[in-house]
């Protein structure tokens, strides 16, 4: 859900699997193969960015689920169940309700307008909405930004993954990487990417499935591993106690719960999904399958975190070195070669399509919408996609420059995630496209409240610890009026709520609808 961690990634061990190495070249191939087929379809921007409205509801389904799921499910996920125990495993198997509130939300709504106006971008959307200029250059200027963030941390993360699976040195591991990502990107636009995150989604549940079972013999099945975990900590077993004390404990599960589910409404890599979709008809089952196929793919965390911490526990196999690396370091050394290699190519695939996603829509709203924005639009089509497609090199080479030289920036940058696009999108379109009311002065206090919040509680402290400014670090860490353990995110996500209801209700009078966009908020 968030971006991968970078730093526990490096003490991922480089296999000498030879089914490993198979399985990742192959991902390649297939990769660089549906970026060319993609390539072949693209036709005009609108191929280039959704899809031409082509795609059917399990490939809308399990593209949703994939980009959410991402490479968290192998690395943070594991990680969380291994130092909390049962404790963490309620986000996980809550967290499906996201995409239930976001398809109730937004799905046909957001699909209605690309019928009824001209809209590719997330930013076109809110434009469209709130007949703002601000609006749509605020919202574009979020998204860079979250999207310069994601881009980085996931590139740091790829470079890990690519010599663990190759044996390649770190530098050159990012630069292949990014350069296959950059290549079939670029080719294919989001035809190629909404197929790859498919490709990714299968890998992702036939190998959860796999290691699910795997896991569960390692660890002599869950009553020997709810035992062993009890029997070193009651807590590990309980449903809030291995977080600290229960009461706080309780307040912080609901922070990230609301987190993790509203905030999925907020996420435009998600949500504007809905744009691609071929017609109404086939959103109807797109949230159960969804729900579902992401509860499967958590079974790869909920079975490896218990298990290695119960085996570690009962002094049956040596801690990691991190706890960031339980998914992993379980796969590459307690399951046979062709499950590992699944496993790695699906973290591969997953860290490169959803960076895929990213940099579509990144690339949109350099090329489309702050133009549009600035009232200077590209107004020939086939210039505006070849402007998106080089906005796509010049953030990829950013990113990967980033990376290069400064993880410290890349630390910085991953301050900022899911909490972000969350407190910025949330209320502008999930309570936007549902409530006549909304009008433009609260999207625009929405978006610089909620972005104001994250920014001011994730990224300052960091810039400021990191510039040499301890002091003004602790300061401004010591104004944040909850337990250090309450997500950022939520806070802000809260924060934008207020705000846009509250503007909106002071500024209604000056509120104006379009006809047609009236009835679609009122259907």
């Amino acid at each position: 859900m968030s971006p991968v961690p970078f730093a526990p990634l490096q003490e991922i061990p480089v296999t000498d699997s030879p089914y490993v190495l198979l399985f990742g070249g192959a991902y390649l191939l297939i990769v660089l193969a549906i970026g060319v087929w993609g390539y072949m379809q693209t036709e005009s921007t609108a191929d280039f960015l959704i899809t031409g409205k082509s795609i059917g509801t399990w490939v809308l389904a399990l593209t949703a689920f994939s980009v959410i799921q991402s490479g968290f499910g192998f690395v943070g996920g594991p990680e969380l169940v291994y130092s909390f125990g049962t404790t963490a495993l309620w986000i996980f198997f809550t967290a499906p309700l996201g995409f239930v509130i976001t398809w109730v939300l937004l799905a046909k709504r957001m699909r209605l307008l690309a019928d009824i106006r001209d809209v590719m971008t997330l930013a076109d959307g809110m434009y469209v909405r709130y007949e703002s200029a601000w609006v749509r250059g605020l919202t574009a200027v979020a998204v860079i930004v979250g999207v310069m963030a994601y881009l980085a941390t996931n590139l740091a993360a790829l470079q890990y993954v690519m010599r663990a699976i190759f044996g390649l040195p770190v530098m050159w591991g990012l630069l292949i990487g990014a350069f296959i990502l950059l290549l079939y990107s670029m080719l294919g636009g989001m035809i190629a990417g909404v197929w790859t995150d498919f490709v990714q989604a299968i890998t992702m549940i036939v190998g959860s499935l796999f290691v699910f079972a795997f896991a569960l013999s390692f660890g002599g099945g869950m009553g020997s591993i709810s035992r062993n975990l009890a029997t070193a900590d009651p807590a590990f077993v309980s449903p809030f106690g291995a977080m600290g004390a229960p009461a706080a404990t309780i307040f912080t599960a609901l922070g990230w719960w609301i987190l993790f589910s509203v905030g999925a409404a907020g996420q435009p890599h998600l949500i504007t999904k809905f744009y691609m979709s071929r017609n109404l008809k086939i959103l109807r089952w797109g949230a159960p399958i969804a729900a579902a196929t992401y509860a499967i793919s958590s079974l790869l965390a909920f079975s490896t975190g218990l298990s290695m911490r119960a085996m570690v526990e009962a002094g049956q196999t040596a801690a990691p070195k991190s706890a960031s690396v339980v998914g992993p370091v379980f796969v590459l050394e307690h399951t046979p070669g062709v499950v590992a290699g699944l496993i790695l190519a699906a973290l591969l695939a997953a860290i490169m399509s959803t960076s895929d996603s990213f940099l579509n829509i990144g690339a949109a709203a350099v090329s489309r919408d702050i133009p549009r924005a600035l009232g200077r639009p590209i107004e020939d089509d086939k210039t505006e996609l070849r402007v998106t497609q080089a906005a796509l090199a010049g953030l990829t080479i950013a990113s990967t420059l980033i990376v290069f030289y400064s993880q410290t920036l890349v630390g910085i940058l991953g301050t900022i995630g899911w909490g972000f696009f969350a407190a910025a999108f949330f209320a502008i379109a999930a309570l936007g496209l549902n409530w006549k009311g909304a009008t433009k002065e609260g999207a625009i206090a929405a978006l610089l409240g909620g972005l104001g919040v994250n920014l001011f509680y994730s990224a300052v402290p960091r810039i400021a610890e990191t510039a040499g400014f301890a002091g003004l670090s602790e300061a401004v860490s010591g104004l944040y009026p909850f337990p250090g353990s309450f997500p950022v995110g939520t806070v802000a996500l809260l924060v934008a709520i207020a705000l846009f209801i509250g503007v909106s209700l002071v500024t209604q009078e000056r509120q104006t609808v379009p006809e047609d966009i009236a009835i679609l908020l009122e259907g």
